[in-house]
């Protein structure tokens, strides 16, 4: 008998015995599941929901906006007929993230592509505006899930249906062949290499399943043949392999069936994303056996992302995210997604090499949160080096601001567009809204400057690789976008809301700049989220504001870490305090 690895029982007697399968997966290989605390450490944002008047009439349904208002300090956005008729005035509240709350069955590809286009409307550049989601389920409760879900969660382990999955990019994963049979991968956690099996089972269906009912799955990528409905397993032909199917009259039930027609139901409540690479229609809600439907209400997953349009050779939108998200930065899964967009607008509207046409710039949809923060940690595992590290420079001394973005290659390659899988043109989501952009100086071949992100055009396919230290930088000018929301104009926070000295033994001065006067709080918490003092609660004026935290509340607090948390308005700004006795 062939040992699996971590010398443990092989395949060839996998038959029935899942549960087994699941700890050999699981456990054997990666030596234990592995978790890592998410903590949130980003400015304040603004962010909008988007509803039909008739679907916020529905009490569960205004339940899941009511929940994202609470958690998010969100301006509602109801609208009758089209969502044009809401353009003007989202337009003036300048989101950062827009949750476009609905039922399924107005979820449809038709609405896909209208939210693509009306993303890039609300300003007058072509690009995106906004990074956005559409929160929905098969059952309000299923939206609701998601809105009151986690602020964020580590992808760790990937579980791949295709060997397409970039295993070497994650902390640890399964990836399982979709062409050959037998043949899988396998990475542990701390070997930055993936290791060649070809003892698998045949028909993956069952083992796939257990795996991702074992709890422990933070991504699964699909790629083969899909549908609305379904994932064929085997590719290009069915073969010995079964399906991934969901069906409403089963309650929305997402299940494996497999080559011998049993069924398998795939039940899950880890977060998750379901990540449809190359399938297609896999995205498209069309009834109430859609996929997306199923993994939103049974499978666990916070995230689905699928094509809603035939995917092909051209396609370009999904391996723009998987870079933005796992190969050259770690940004969230909806940033990335966003990212990948973008750049693919650049790409399509300035003849990039080698990048051509792409059907897909309106074709994929994001199903989840928008500001849920789910990404690769960098602090778990052993996996590949980023091609490039991003530094952003705010000088916020003068109006107007100076802003300098620097690229630097961590290894040898081709930062921009090679494949529809590959490497991307870099692109740097802002840590503020600017306007007013006057760009000042670039080495770049071309920049784009907008007011969320710059694209910096530095590599052409066929070209030869930029070695390892090279650096490309871009400066420009603005002035803070404000946006208007609420109760007025929203208080722009110090992008760099400081605390100096930091690390600190005595006492620490906490600053920031407010545009206007507005109520302000400012509390400290510890690593574990209880509160230790709150030192403002109050109306601050605009300006400068500083305040002394002595590291003691009442009595001496532990050496440690520590969260600051301002609260201006309705925006919120962290930051960590060092504290040594």
């Amino acid at each position: 008998m062939k040992n699996y690895p971590g010398s443990v029982r092989s395949f060839a007697n996998a038959g029935k015995a899942g549960t087994l399968l699941v700890l050999l997966c699981l456990f054997c290989i990666f030596a234990a599941p592995v978790t890592a605390q998410w903590t949130a450490e980003r400015g304040s944002f603004r962010y909008a929901v988007v509803i039909r008047d008739d679907t916020y009439l529905e009490a569960d349904w205004a339940e899941v906006v009511d929940s994202l208002v609470a958690k998010y300090s969100a301006e509602v956005f109801n609208y009758s007929g089209s969502i044009y008729s809401i353009q003007y005035p989202l337009s003036l509240y300048a989101p950062d993230y827009i949750a476009f709350v609905s039922e399924w069955d107005n979820a449809t590809a038709t609405f896909v592509d209208t939210v693509w286009k009306f993303g890039r409307e609300l300003d007058d550049d072509p690009y995106g505006d906004a990074i956005w989601g559409i929160i929905t389920g098969y059952y309000a409760s299923d939206a609701l899930r998601i809105a009151t879900g986690p602020e964020g969660f580590d992808v760790i382990t990937v579980l791949g249906g295709t060997t397409s999955c970039d295993l070497t990019h994650y902390p640890q994963g399964i990836s399982t062949s979709e062409a050959n049979y037998g043949l899988y991968y396998t990475k542990a956690l701390n070997d930055p290499l993936a290791v060649q099996h070809t003892d698998g089972p045949r028909d993956r269906t069952e083992w796939l399943v257990e795996c991702l009912n074992a709890d422990s799955i933070n991504i699964f990528i699909t790629s083969g043949h899909g549908a609305h409905f379904q994932w064929q397993m085997h590719y290009p032909t069915p073969g010995d392999e079964g399906y991934f199917k969901s069906y409403g009259s089963l309650g929305c039930q997402a299940i494996g069936r497999t080559h011998g027609g049993d069924t398998l139901h795939i039940n899950s409540i880890n977060p998750k994303i379901f990540f449809g690479l190359g399938n297609c229609k896999i995205g498209k809600i069309y009834n109430d056996n859609s996929m997306a439907l199923g993994w939103l209400h049974t499978a666990g997953a916070y995230f689905y992302t699928g094509y809603v349009i035939n995917e092909g050779t051209l396609s370009q939108q999904h391996g723009g995210t998987k870079a933005y998200f796992e190969r050259q930065a770690h940004y969230t899964w909806p940033q990335a997604y966003f990212l990948a967009n973008q750049a693919l607008y650049y790409d399509m509207h300035n003849a990039t090499p080698g990048a051509g046409g792409a059907p897909d710039l309106n074709g994929s949809a994001l199903y989840g949160d928008p500001a849920m923060e789910a990404r690769v940690p960098i602090d778990v595992g052993v996996y590949d080096t980023l091609l490039y590290s991003e530094d952003v420079v705010v000088d916020c001394t003068d109006t107007p601001w100076e802003v300098t973005v620097t690229i630097t290659m961590n290894i040898e390659g081709s930062p921009g567009y090679t494949n529809k899988w590959g490497y991307r043109s870099p692109i740097v989501l802002l840590p503020i809204r600017a306007q007013d952009i006057i760009v000042v100086s670039h080495d770049c071949k071309d920049v784009v400057v907008t007011d969320n992100f710059a694209i910096m055009h530095i590599w052409n396919k066929n070209e030869d690789p930029l070695p390892a230290g090279a650096t490309r930088e871009l400066t420009f000018t603005c002035n803070p976008l404000t946006g208007i929301g609420g109760g007025g104009v929203q208080p722009f926070i110090d992008c760099n809301l400081a605390s100096s000295p930091n690390p600190f033994s005595g006492s620490t001065v906490i600053s920031f700049d407010l545009t206007e006067r507005v109520p302000v709080t400012l509390e400290i918490f510890d690593i574990t989220g209880r509160l230790v003092d709150t030192l403002i609660s109050d109306n601050m004026p605009a300006g400068t504001n500083t305040v002394t935290w002595s590291g003691t509340s009442g009595n001496q607090t532990p050496s440690g870490i520590y969260i600051c948390r301002l609260t201006a308005g309705s925006r919120n700004y962290t930051t960590r305090l060092v504290h040594l006795q």
